[in-house]
């Protein structure tokens, strides 16, 4: 068994929204992020363990926020 997607819905200072994780084709180690449909990023391994990699930075979002969505990996 693998991890394929996960759905939830995630609150934001402007409002709740749809979070979607997903394995994309032959990805490996990676998983796509996104929120309301548009792509935020992704949750990959490196030599340091998993990461969140914003595609444009958020100073809004901590180390804390997103250690919730590493451990699902972990």
């Amino acid at each position: 068994m693998y991890f394929v997607k996960i759905e939830f819905i995630g609150a934001f200072p402007d409002g709740d929204k749809v979070i979607k994780i997903t394995s994309p084709s032959g990805g490996g180690n990676q998983y796509h992020l996104m929120v309301d449909n548009f792509y935020w990023g992704i949750i990959h391994k490196s030599l340091n363990g998993w990461r969140v990699a914003f595609q444009r930075l958020n100073s809004d979002y901590s180390a804390g926020d997103l250690q919730p969505l590493i451990d699902l990996f972990v």
